[in-house]
């Protein structure tokens, strides 16, 4: 049949291959409990209200609506080729998790309710039994793509992110949690006031929900869209990969520099906020390969069957070649992450290690040279993209955006006559390091993975 985006929501039985029905049908049938288990949370979030004492008439509303559909659909969803029942719940699960953000929900049980409940709603919705109908379209093929010497969407390149999206999610929460009122102070060990400042500032309140929270649930979303799909989602569930890559990416670069704004919009740093920046930034090496993957694989749909990029990114596609992999035990597999984590560190240049501690001074030298101003401003802002962009390229397949630093070492020497200055110490910190960033750009370092066709653009 021909694919259309309607495809995905709705389908009729006999459109199908019988291979693809009754292999669609045996994997409904083997997780079809999951649906058992939301007609219980729609139960849960119907009683919820009187059980934790809610006061506040929206979300009172908000849960018992959702609880009720929640029901409804499970049962409908029970019906292996009622698609749009089963996607349903995948959107009540996340509406859960914007409700309380939204309606600036009052009680903190009913927020922690909701987003336990949300997060289950999406497991039980899309990750444990897999994207609705994907046995009735896809396609064999390999799980390391052809080229390619690994396997960018195993499970031990997705736990750290799925890690490190638990600890961001756990220091938005807490940040957030003073934002709505349901904790009375919040600490940081740095900055004094800090971070209380920065919370309740003229930019913090500008947004129409609470912009902590809101990062809370962008950490969630990348940890489900972390956990969603196998170990060839790279050309299953393109959508997958490449909503997962947005919201590490740019999102996650978008983020890094609202805070590094701070002392410039806000005038105060904030200890929590700058550790949601750096964890950020952390994630952002791990994402790109499996984009790159994603997109070398559309684009060869293209090439080999005139597929439309709209089509294979909703469907998934195939390529010739590559080969399969084993799946890890549990063990093994948390072993074998770790030592991959730590070979890779041994691979990191060391000319980006210097950009690094480079950049961590510029960042910081007004504090120890004692000279403010514009150019303060212009230096904070340098360091901290001289920072962001050299763990980017720390990735093999990020490397080339090391010669970015080259404009951020050109704009130090130039920066004091630009901004200008009457600080002999800013105008000589100013170029000494830029004369030192330009040259550490240069090297490549080793790299000693192989991706197909991105190779060449890794100079």
């Amino acid at each position: 049949m021909a694919l259309k985006f309607s495809n995905l929501f709705f389908v009729e039985k006999n459109t199908f291959t019988q291979d693809r029905q009754h292999a669609h049908e045996a994997h409904h049938r083997n997780i079809g409990w999951v649906y058992y288990c939301t007609m219980l949370l729609g139960f849960w979030l119907i009683a919820s209200p009187p059980s934790f004492g809610y006061e506040q008439s929206t979300m009172i509303w908000s849960d018992i609506l959702t609880g009720f559909f929640l029901m409804v659909f499970s049962y409908l969803a029970l019906n292996p080729y009622k698609l749009w029942a089963q996607w349903s719940l995948v959107f009540l699960g996340v509406w859960l998790l914007i409700a309380p953000m939204i309606f600036w929900a009052e009680e903190e049980a009913g927020f922690h309710n909701n987003y336990l409940v949300g997060i289950l709603v999406v497991v039980f919705g899309i990750i444990v039994p897999g994207q609705p109908g994907l046995k009735l379209f896809e396609r064999p093929g390999p799980d390391v793509p052809p080229g390619w010497s690994y396997n960018p969407s195993t499970w031990n390149q997705r736990l750290p992110v799925i890690f490190l999206s638990w600890v961001g999610f756990f220091v938005a929460r807490y940040m957030g949690a003073y934002q709505m009122d349901y904790i009375t102070t919040v600490w940081d060990p740095f900055f004094g006031d800090g971070t209380r400042k920065v919370l309740t500032s003229e930019v913090s309140k500008s947004f129409p929900v609470s912009d902590a929270m809101l990062g809370a649930f962008s950490y969630v979303m990348d940890i489900l869209f972390g956990c969603a799909g196998g170990i060839n989602r790279w050309r299953t569930m393109p959508w997958v990969v490449i909503i997962f890559a947005i919201l590490i990416i740019p999102l996650g670069v978008v983020s890094i520099t609202l805070v590094i704004l701070q002392p410039v919009s806000v005038g105060y740093w904030c200890t929590l906020c700058l550790t949601s920046a750096l964890i950020s930034m952390l994630m952002i090496p791990f994402t790109i390969d499996e984009a790159v993957a994603t997109i070398q694989m559309m684009r060869a749909e293209k090439r080999a069957h005139r597929t439309s990029y709209w089509t294979t990114f909703w469907f998934g596609g195939t390529m010739q070649g590559g080969k399969e992999e084993r799946a890890k035990s549990p063990a093994a597999l948390m072993e074998f992450t770790g030592r991959e984590m730590f070979h890779d560190l041994t691979l990191r240049p060391w000319n980006l290690a210097l950009a690094l501690v480079l950049g961590g001074w510029v960042m910081s030298a007004y504090s120890t040279l004692g000279y403010q101003g514009t150019i303060m401003y212009s230096e904070n802002i340098t360091g901290s993209l001289i920072i962001t962009f050299a763990v980017i390229a720390m990735s093999e397949v990020g490397r080339p955006l090391r010669f970015i630093l080259m404009l951020f070492g050109l704009w130090l020497i130039a920066a004091p006559w630009i901004v200008g200055t009457e600080e002999n110490a800013a105008l000589w910190n100013g170029m000494i390091c830029g004369a030192i960033l330009i040259p550490l750009a240069l090297p490549r370092g080793k790299v000693e993975d192989k991706r197909g066709s991105i190779d060449k653009y890794i100079i």
